[in-house]
């Protein structure tokens, strides 16, 4: 029996979560016979959202770690470990939970496993637990890193293109059928101020756009719905609809829109695999969207509106058909570039086993 085991944590109510996790296991599955998953304290609406299959052995709660370690120590030889992709804070107190993911990979590379590290970011770096992160990251065979700046961090690895690329690109709609600039921006953050405001409903104006809100996230409804009442535009609940529901409703808005503004990552992402064009836009932006888009060729994708001028503003949200085809097929080329990594991976396990 060949074990493939593979972290899938996430809060629940984040589609951007479950899609990079989702990613993640599609890259654990076909790798052994029978699947082992860690998925924290997530509820069952989860569970549905990743796909998980009916005969994998899911693990929930802090309190199942203890029995996921003796589960790694019992497994015959050569599993493959496949750690969740996304973003590991290494600020202070994350020491013991890194010296546990030390501990998984010594116990994987001891069976003569594979230990893999889709394309991750690393907020927050401090000592020791970035000096643990670095020793397990460097054990590992596989690991990846999705922007140039953490890969200087870590020291170690390769850069990939954020795991969320290789959701699946889709044509929309013609560009001269787009007819909406969308924005979802999170609600822990201060609202925009009436500069910011004006020039999103100056720019739509301008293009003939329709301003709607939309929810990726469940804790930035709020904020959507403000947003909405302060650009004069439609507002897009998520409320009681199944996540994957949502999900797909999502997708289908991405698909008729020609802007979308974000300060969350995989709303731009998602957007930009709709044939959607990704802008951040919002006071004091931090580097992890530009650094995970530029690391697939796409630049000049986030501007701080509070040191930008109006012009400026209204420069970056006007919409242009040659933009978007430049952002598609660098969207188009990480997707490629996905999938040949997790062939690869597939055949490095295979060597291993055989």
């Amino acid at each position: 029996m060949r074990q493939t085991f593979v972290s899938l944590t996430g809060p629940a109510g984040n589609i951007g979560d479950a899609l990079i996790r989702r990613e993640t296991l599609h890259w654990a599955r076909g790798t052994g016979d029978a699947l082992v998953a860690y998925t924290g304290d997530a509820p069952d609406a989860w569970l549905a959202q990743l796909g998980l299959p009916p005969d994998a052995t899911v693990l929930r709660g802090k309190t199942s770690v203890p029995r996921w370690l003796r589960l790694l120590i019992a497994a015959p030889r050569h599993p493959v470990l496949v750690f969740e992709a996304g973003e590991i804070p290494l600020d202070r107190g994350n020491e013991l939970r890194e010296l546990v993911f030390l501990a998984e990979t010594l116990i994987v590379r001891l069976k003569g496993g594979v230990v893999v590290r889709p394309p991750r970011g690393i907020r927050a770096p401090s000592s020791p637990a970035l000096g643990i992160h670095r020793l397990a990251a460097r054990l590992s065979q596989v690991t990846l890193w999705r922007d140039e700046g953490t890969l200087l961090t870590a020291r170690c690895g390769r850069l990939a293109p954020d795991i969320g690329f290789g959701a699946g690109t889709r044509s929309g709609s013609p560009w001269s059928e787009r007819s909406e600039l969308l924005v979802s921006l999170r609600g822990a953050r201060p609202l925009p101020d009436a500069a910011w405001v004006a020039t999103v409903r100056a720019a739509a104006a301008e293009a003939g756009l329709t301003i709607r809100t939309v929810v990726q996230v469940r804790e930035d409804e709020d904020r959507s719905r403000e947003l909405a009442r302060l650009l004069g535009g439609e507002f897009d609940a998520w409320g009681e609809t199944d996540p994957l529901v949502h999900e797909e409703r999502l997708r289908q808005r991405y698909d008729m829109a020609q802007l979308v503004i974000s300060d969350r990552m995989h709303v731009l992402v998602l957007a930009s695999l709709s044939g959607a064009i990704p802008v951040e836009l919002v006071p004091d932006p931090t580097r992890k969207i530009a650094e995970a888009f530029a690391a697939i060729g796409v630049h000049e994708v986030s501007l701080d509106s509070s040191t930008s001028s109006p012009d400026r503003m209204r420069a970056a949200l006007r919409p242009a058909a040659e933009r978007a085809a430049e952002i598609s097929e660098r969207v188009r080329d990480a997707e490629v570039t996905l999938a040949d990594l997790r062939g690869r991976i597939a055949r490095a396990v295979h060597r291993v086993r055989s």
